[in-house]
């Protein structure tokens, strides 16, 4: 080797080393860049596998609500359906007692029946407001075959106004704020009724009456008088 050569031999190794080292530093770079990427997908890996777990623990908590849920529901359902199955029971108690009354009653005041149609269980309740009452009854009928009957039930109250005597009448007078109660059953029908009276009027009896309809015959007329202090239910 010539001694000129010598400087551009030494530039070419300075070179080669500085490639070399430029090598060597980008490799390092992109290694600790790889290890920053990985480190951030495995926290973001990490992150996501206990949002993961989160949803689940929540997806089954829900889901055990949710069977708890249904069981309360099934077994509301059943208590439903087996006081449905008591009232149904109950009503059939009902109507046989009120059956077996009527007839007791037919062969004790058969005056009190038409055809086996009558009203039971008739109490008159007085409220907190002067001359204002609540009347609840039952209307029957007892037959070998029981068929729909129909009609209006009307009431009549005989009294005394201011001294005078007077009676009032629900077809005529507006003792009855809706008027006469229209009905129609094949059994039974409890009736609930709001009696309205003047002030200064001295009530003493109350007639019911109605003309009772068998499809679009009248099958009869029913009437009965009771005496006011025989149901009437004081306030407590």
């Amino acid at each position: 080797m010539h001694l000129s050569e010598i400087p551009q031999r030494l530039g070419q190794t300075r070179t080669i080393l500085l490639l070399g080292a430029s090598l060597l530093a980008m490799l390092i770079f992109g290694f600790v860049l790889a290890n920053v990427e990985r480190q951030r997908l495995l926290d973001k890996t990490e992150h996501l596998s206990h949002s993961v777990a989160n949803l689940r623990a929540e997806n089954e908590q829900l889901q055990t609500e949710s069977n708890q849920l249904q069981v309360k529901l099934e077994l509301a359902q059943m208590r439903s359906s087996q006081l449905k199955q008591e009232v149904v029971r109950l009503q059939e108690d009902i109507f046989s007692l009120q059956t077996d009354k009527a007839f007791y009653q037919h062969v004790v005041a058969p005056e009190t029946t038409q055809d086996g149609f009558f009203i039971d269980g008739l109490e008159l309740f007085a409220t907190s407001t002067e001359g204002y009452y609540r009347i609840t009854m039952v209307l029957l009928q007892q037959r070998a075959v029981s068929v729909v009957v129909k009609g209006e039930l009307a009431i009549s109250v005989t009294g005394s106004d201011n001294g005078q005597h007077r009676v009032l009448s629900s077809q005529t007078d507006d003792i009855l704020p809706e008027g006469n109660m229209a009905y129609a059953f094949k059994y039974f029908q409890p009736v609930t009724l709001y009696l309205q009276l003047p002030d200064g009027f001295t009530p003493q009896s109350m007639t019911l009456s109605t003309a009772v309809h068998q499809y679009k015959r009248l099958r009869g007329e029913y009437e009965r008088t009771y005496n006011w202090q025989d149901i009437i239910v004081p306030l407590p």
